[in-house]
C-alpha cells in the first residue's frame, strides 16, 4: 500500500471552483464509496491520478482512498492491472464493477463523479421502464468503453454503462482513455470514439442513450 502522505494534496484538474461544486455533490451521497486504485509512481500520469484521487477524497468524510503500487501482493486483484493508472470503486467492501483507466479528466470527470454518487446513493433516478430493462439482463457482460478526454459523446456513454453495471451484478463497466495504450488502439483499431466493447470481441461505435446500450446487451 502506498502512504497517502507521500502524495500531493492538490491536483491541478480540480480548482477552488470545482471543489465547491463537487462538495456539494457529495455531501448529498448517503453511504461511503471506497476508491482504490493501482499506480506506478514512477510514470508522470499514475502520480497525476494519485494526486487527483488524493484531492477527490478529501472533499467529503464518506470517501475513502487506498492507493496499492502494482507489484503490492494486496492490491485488488478484481482490477486490470495490465493498463495503468486504474481505479475502481466499492460499496460495504464489494467491487462495484465500475473502473477507470486513465485520468479521468475533462469531459470524463462527469462520468467519474457519477459512478460515486451513483453507487453511494441516492443516485440518479432511473425511470422504472428502464430499471426492469437493467434488471432482466443475465449475461455477464464486460463492457469497455474506449474515449477520448475531449469527446463529447464518451462521458455519457461512461456514465450509462457503468449506471446499469452498478444497478446488474451481472455488468461491469470500465472506462479506458484510449490514447494512452497503445496495444488497445491497435487490438482494438480504435480510430475514433466512444468505442464500446462487449466481452472484448464485440464493437460498437458511437453515442448512445442508456436505452440503446440495454437494447444491445438483450442481443
Amino acid at each position: 500500500m502506498i502512504d497517502l502522505m507521500t502524495i500531493p494534496g492538490e491536483s491541478s484538474l480540480i480548482d477552488e471552483a470545482l471543489k465547491s461544486q463537487l462538495s456539494g455533490i457529495f455531501g448529498k451521497m448517503e453511504g461511503q464509496v471506497a476508491i482504490k486504485a493501482i499506480v506506478d509512481l514512477s510514470r508522470e500520469k499514475d502520480s497525476q491520478m494519485a494526486a487527483f484521487l488524493n484531492t477527490i477524497a478529501a472533499l467529503s468524510p464518506k470517501l475513502e482512498l487506498t492507493l496499492y503500487g502494482p507489484e503490492d501482493e494486496d492490491r485488488p486483484m478484481e482490477l486490470d492491472a495490465s493498463h495503468l493508472p486504474v481505479t475502481g470503486l466499492y460499496k460495504d467492501g464489494a467491487y462495484g464493477r465500475v473502473s477507470f483507466h486513465g485520468i479521468p479528466g475533462g469531459k470524463e470527470m462527469n462520468a467519474f463523479v457519477l459512478a460515486v454518487y451513483n453507487l453511494a446513493g441516492p443516485g440518479q433516478e432511473v425511470p422504472k421502464g428502464v430499471r426492469k430493462k437493467i434488471d432482466r439482463l443475465k449475461k455477464r457482460t464486460n463492457i469497455k468503453v474506449c474515449v477520448s478526454l475531449a469527446c463529447h459523446h464518451c462521458a455519457g456513454v461512461v456514465a450509462a454503462c457503468q449506471q446499469i453495471a452498478i444497478l446488474n451484478p451481472n455488468i461491469e463497466a470500465e472506462m479506458i482513455d484510449a490514447a494512452l495504450y497503445e496495444d488497445l488502439i491497435a487490438q482494438y483499431k480504435i480510430e475514433r470514439v466512444p468505442m464500446i466493447i462487449f466481452n472484448d470481441k464485440e464493437i460498437h461505435m458511437g453515442g448512445k442513450t442508456i436505452e440503446e446500450i440495454l437494447a444491445l446487451l438483450k442481443k
